[in-house]
């Protein structure tokens, strides 16, 4: 009998072995990990005031669990979440979505179309611009991440010349590796955070066409200012390199026209000083969506999401991070249901396209398209 368990014991531990080798070899090459920063990108970070000798760290203590919610009934959650999920956690039928036709009718200056979660595609002084696209699954692996099914779905294909692609931090709702590559040929320059410039590369990207920034310095494409603001978050694409590539918020202006992006964050200070030292803004682009109780340190509840848009000084708000993925416990309904509460209750001017459409801020569409999907 001895024997017997020592043979189960000795295969056991040879089953392990090979799947931790695996493990390492798929993260170690697999391309969705992304790539490690060389020397020039290493003297830039390290000369970050962000980064402190090993990470970056936020402008304020920002914990990823909040405290208090550090225990593994976080697991339990999970998995009660997955078995049985809340009513109306996702859609039960394709979402309404207008087909993008931009090859036939070119985005006109100041045309923007929100194609759900940060990904949104616009047209500034001239130049066509992206943020965060996002075209696959926001996962490395091909059994998480599914996007809400649409209509119509939309593909690198479908997307026009692209001048800029800003990047906000390599999350995998943020930075989709399929679609750089995809889109990669129609890309003339990408703008990003210190340390993502690592990942694009790894992807077969020409160096010439990365610009990557710490917090408050810019850049000018075209008649664009380009700015790296703070946020409040954290980064990592591995368990290995949590907070070694730089995350933020950014600052477009152009003559005549002032646009905020926040990518990923949580409420904090910075918003106010970000309204004090570049507001106020024509529009912001805020995040509103995948929030828990558990994170309120790094993604924002709606209440505090329409705060955000007041304190950065923005006349208008388009709330984005929201329906296209099932990556927080709440029905996906209800971010859009609670900002648009409280942004009547504080009087914040939002606009509200449908996923696809195309829009101006001359005649804002104010849509609610969501209360008739299913």
């Amino acid at each position: 009998m001895l024997a017997f368990l020592l043979v189960i014991l000795k295969w056991l531990a040879i089953a392990a072995a090979v799947l931790a080798l695996a493990t390492w070899l798929f993260i170690r090459f697999y391309p969705v990990f992304g790539g490690e920063p060389d020397a020039r990108s290493l003297a830039r970070i390290q000369a970050s005031p962000q980064f402190d000798g090993q990470v970056f760290r936020n402008a304020e203590p920002t914990p990823l669990m909040s405290p208090g919610n550090t225990r593994p009934v976080g697991v339990i959650e999970w998995l009660r979440n997955v078995l049985t999920p809340p009513a109306g956690k996702v859609p039960s039928e394709p979402l309404p979505n207008r087909p993008l036709n931009l090859h036939e009718q070119p985005l006109e200056d100041g045309q923007f179309v929100w194609l759900g979660h940060s990904t949104v595609l616009f047209r500034l002084a001239g130049q066509v611009m992206v943020t965060d696209p996002l075209l696959n699954r926001a996962s490395p692996i091909p059994l998480a991440g599914a996007p809400f099914p649409v209509r119509y779905p939309v593909t690198a294909a479908d997307f026009p010349a692209l001048d800029v692609v800003l990047l906000s931090h390599d999350h995998y709702d943020h930075l989709d590796w399929r679609a750089i590559r995809d889109l990669d040929p129609k890309v003339r320059h990408y703008v990003v955070p210190l340390g993502v410039r690592a990942h694009l590369l790894r992807w077969g990207v020409a160096n010439d066409k990365i610009t990557e920034l710490d917090w408050h310095e810019s850049t000018r494409q075209g008649d664009v200012d380009i700015t790296l603001a703070p946020a409040r978050h954290f980064s990592g694409r591995r368990f290995d390199n949590r907070n070694f590539t730089l995350w933020g918020s950014w600052v477009l202006k152009t003559p005549d026209f002032s646009l905020f992006f926040n990518g990923d964050s949580g409420y904090g200070r910075h918003f106010a000083e970000i309204g004090r030292r570049y507001g106020p803004f024509d529009v912001a682009l805020m995040e509103n969506g995948a929030y828990n109780e558990r994170w309120a340190y790094i993604h924002m509840q709606p209440e505090q999401s329409v705060q955000a848009v007041r304190d950065v000084q923005a006349r208008q708000v388009v709330p984005i991070h929201w329906g296209k993925f099932d990556l927080a416990f709440h029905p996906w309904k209800e971010p859009i249901h609670r900002f648009m509460a409280e942004a009547d209750r504080k009087g914040v001017d939002v606009v509200t396209p449908e996923i696809g459409q195309v829009f101006d801020f001359t005649e804002p569409p104010r849509s609610t398209w969501w209360e008739s999907a299913r």
